[in-house]
């Protein structure tokens, strides 16, 4: 197991298959794991040179461009040929934050070696993504008992079958530094257990694979019911990343924003162009229901909208939140996090993309089909695409669903 990539060793030996950043001799002594928060790294000694320093280890959004930095000053070694982030000159780790964020562990079957999936992040989505990574060793090595870390409010996502959770009442923005509260804690754990693991906590799991009823406990749309089901649509907005209409508003909102003036004014137009979506999809399915879902004021929204919006997040609405995507054939938003659990539970989407979002493209969809489902199921139009287009792309994928279906699943080899 020690050479499976899936599985990152901790004890007995630390993981230190690399060469050392300054000499290049290889396997470097491995000193101690450190688990800052979202950062997981790892101490070590070059027997060669004597180069003391920390790398990190290939686990999260580091498997591809660890950073080392040598100990006595942090001068950074990143990978060859390339620049990775280098977070120890960030402000928010020169500070060693010793808050031990009400840690609960909670122990659902003792084992004595362990897989530890640390998601804790700064950034929702890749909690998300993260988490799901769960489910790979729950079904692939039972022998080993799976410990999750995890913050607070992701919590109820969590599946039956995981050994432990290590549960951190901790906020978003608070993951981005070093957290030697968390690292303290971890290591009081260290004893228990004869053999450690970490897991990588690949960031883009192969959703096909993904039972998403096993994290929400609500069962996604059933692609058999898409046409005799009642038509739904879920339209997913926030307000820090918008829908424009145009390159000019685009502008003239960031310039507004800058200076504090008529800051919310996009998001009137936004809403304005969500509601105009709606009224253009009803006139070619006059039946479809619709729901409005995300972080904002209920406004706006034309007569038989179920508007869900919030200004304040708990359980129960996440819950809401989900029952709805799920009852939807389509859900609509702009490209983020705010789209992996709708296309977890809904059929398809259309993602209005940014320009400065094209290198992520479909990391926020959670992608159900392996065969040519994908390109009609999940629509991406132009950041600044009206209503009209918007609206043309759903009421398609009604009108065109049975013969594409035909085509495509049915009169093959």
């Amino acid at each position: 197991m020690e050479k499976d990539r899936h599985f990152i060793p901790l004890k007995p030996a630390l993981f230190n298959d690399f060469d050392c950043p300054e000499c290049g001799v290889h396997a470097p002594q491995g000193i101690k794991a450190m688990v800052l928060g979202k950062q997981t790294a790892a101490e070590y000694k070059c027997n060669a040179c004597g180069l003391a320093f920390v790398r990190d280890l290939p686990a999260g959004f580091t498997i591809d461009l660890p950073l080392s930095w040598r100990l006595s000053d942090k001068h950074p070694y990143h990978p060859p040929n390339a620049i990775a982030e280098d977070w120890p000159a960030y402000p928010d780790y020169q500070v060693q934050v010793t808050k031990r964020y009400g840690v609960q562990r909670k122990v659902f079957k003792e084992y004595k070696r362990i897989i530890i999936l640390n998601t804790i992040d700064h950034l929702y989505g890749h909690v998300l993504l993260k988490l799901f990574n769960v489910q790979h060793y729950l079904d692939n090595h039972p022998e080993i008992g799976v410990v999750v870390m995890v913050p607070k409010m992701f919590e109820w996502l969590v599946p039956e079958g995981v050994a432990e959770s290590w549960v951190f009442d901790i906020k978003l923005k608070e993951a981005w530094g070093w957290n030697a509260g968390i690292d303290q804690f971890v290591h009081e754990q260290w004893d228990r257990y004869d053999q450690i693991y970490l897991a990588p906590g690949y960031s883009h799991p192969d959703f096909s694979k993904i039972d998403i009823t096993r994290f929400t406990r609500i069962e996604p749309f059933n692609l058999e019911d898409y046409l005799t089901a009642p038509k739904r649509i879920t339209i997913v907005t926030r307000p820090d990343r918008l829908w424009y209409s145009s390159p000019f508003m685009k502008f003239i909102h960031r310039v507004l924003r800058k200076i504090g003036l008529f800051a919310g004014i996009a998001v009137w137009i936004q809403d304005r162009m969500v509601a105009k979506t709606i009224r253009k999809i009803r006139k070619g399915y006059p039946d479809a229901g619709f729901a409005v879902v995300g972080l904002g004021k209920r406004r706006g929204m034309p007569a038989g909208v179920v508007d869900l919006r919030t200004t304040k997040m708990d359980l129960d609405t996440e819950l809401e939140w989900c029952r709805t995507y799920s009852k939807s054939q389509v859900v609509i938003g702009v490209h983020g996090s705010n789209m992996i659990l709708p296309t977890a539970h809904a059929v398809g989407c259309v993602e209005i993309l940014p320009y400065q979002r094209y290198g992520n493209i479909v990391q926020d969809i959670s992608v159900r089909y392996t065969d040519r489902m994908q390109l009609f199921m999940y629509r991406f139009v132009d950041e600044f695409a009206s209503p009209s287009y918007v609206a043309r792309h759903v009421c398609s994928m009604f009108k065109d669903y049975e013969v594409y279906r035909l085509d495509n699943r049915v009169n093959i080899f």
